[in-house]
This record gives C-alpha cells, structure tokens and sequence, in this order.
C-alpha cells in the first residue's frame, strides 16, 4: 500500500520534502510538450537527493502532455526512489471517477488529491485501493478563498473541515491535504490529528511562494508527513541548491520537535 512505499522512502531518504512540479504556461506556452517534460526531468535528475515525493500538477500538465509523457516522468521519479502524487483534485460521480483513477495507474502515478465536495469518497478510495493507489482528501486548503466552506461553514456541529476529516478517516482514506498558510493554526493542525489515525498522512502545500510556516507544521501534525513546495523551488535558478535548503531547514524543525 502506498502508506508502506512512502514510509520506507521517507526513512531511507530522512526526508519528508515533496517538490510540486507547476511549470509556468506563461513560460512555456511557445515550445513543445517535450519542453515541458524534459523541464520536469532534470527538477526530478537535481533535486531527488533531497526529495521523498513528487507532486505533478495537473492543471499544468495535463493538457501538454500525454499518457506516454507521464509515465515517463513516473519511471524518472521511481527510479530516483521517490513517490508520485498527481494534485488531481479528482471530484466527480462514481463512474468518472472510476474512469479517472484507471488513467491515472496507467499513467504510473502512486496516489492523487481528491476532492470530497461531490462526496463519494469512500467509493474513490475502495476503487483507488484496488489498484493500488493512495487518495490525498483535500480537508483544508492554504488559500485564504478556501475559508468560507471548508472552515467557516459548519455541518454536523463542526466546522466541514473536520467532518471532511472524519468521513476521509472511515473511508481509509491514505492522507489529508492541510494547508501551510495562516488560514490554518496550530489547533486546526491538532484538531484533524485528533481525529485521523497517526498513520495517515498529511501533506501540506503553501511552503515558499505563499508563505506557509514549517515549523507549526512540525510542532503539531505528528509523524506522517509531506512538506510541499513548488515555485520557491522549481523556478529557483539552483533548484539543485534551494531543495537542499528546504530540506536542512526542515530536518532543523524536525530534529527540534522530535516528530520523526
């Protein structure tokens, strides 16, 4: 199961750093998909010393590249020994559901985001299981816009955010997706551990461009975790040496807060 793939990777590597591959259109609008696949290839070839995963994002690949481009990014990220995520944010009816995560094995990927807001996600995460694949619900985003349904709005008696992660939780679901951002304090970090099993794990995305704080992270979100940057690192003129700071500058936190 992916939970054991991402363990094993996390303690051979002693890293819990994912790097979101987001090439820019507006750089690459003019040139060829293979541009952009090789643009992914060399981040994966620079910076998989200090990286456990990887996390491809649809919105800015998907278009561009195709399935034979995918897979072949997934086999440069495997061979490097690092998990792939592909940020999906799946969110459909059953069928196109089960459509969509077909693809997404047969593209190599080792899970994918999945958002609950059109439900179904325990049917998303039995099919995901079938082939393997682990499912990131998103519970929490890093984007203040998030705020108004995912913390302000209440179902149950409880912000949805929570009910997100309790019904994530009983659909064995492989993890969480909180944000790193303002938008998300300490006690919603210790709150939704509260309620997911330790071994579940939380992904954090909005660390660098958007200002997100490592160390709230490590202080409360307990053992399985992936720290997520994209642009801070990828668009960097030395990704090679910006995944490497990233990477010390979390092993500091980590070592302080004991949480590994």
């Amino acid at each position: 199961m992916f939970l054991d793939i991402y363990q094993k990777i996390r303690d051979e590597k002693d890293s819990i750093l994912c790097i979101g591959l987001d090439p820019p259109p507006e750089e690459f609008s003019e040139k060829e998909p293979e541009d952009i696949l090789n643009f992914c290839l060399k981040i994966v070839e620079d910076t998989s010393e200090y990286a456990c995963a990887y996390k491809p994002n649809t919105q800015f690949l998907l278009f561009p590249l195709n399935l034979k481009h995918l897979r072949e990014l997934n086999s440069k990220i495997h061979k490097e020994k690092s998990v792939s995520i592909l940020d999906h944010k799946l969110s459909d009816i059953g069928s196109s559901n089960k459509s969509a995560i077909f693809w997404i094995n047969k593209a190599k990927f080792d899970a994918f985001t999945f958002s609950p807001f059109s439900g179904n996600v325990r049917e998303t995460v039995e099919i995901a299981h079938k082939y393997n694949l682990g499912v990131f619900v998103l519970t929490l985003m890093s984007n203040f816009e998030s705020r108004w349904i995912q913390k302000d709005a209440n179902l149950n008696g409880r912000p949805l955010f929570k009910e997100i992660a309790i019904r994530a939780e009983n659909a064995q679901a492989d993890g969480l997706v909180m944000g790193a951002t303002d938008n998300v304090d300490e006690d919603d970090i210790r709150d939704v551990r509260k309620i997911v099993d330790n071994e579940v794990i939380l992904l954090f995305p909005g660390i660098g461009a958007q200002g997100g704080n490592i160390p709230k992270i490590m202080k409360n979100s307990g053992n399985n975790i992936l720290i997520n940057v994209s642009r801070a690192i990828i668009l960097d003129n030395d990704p090679k040496n910006k995944a490497r700071e990233f990477y010390e500058i979390i092993g500091r936190y980590k070592r302080r807060y004991s949480t590994i």
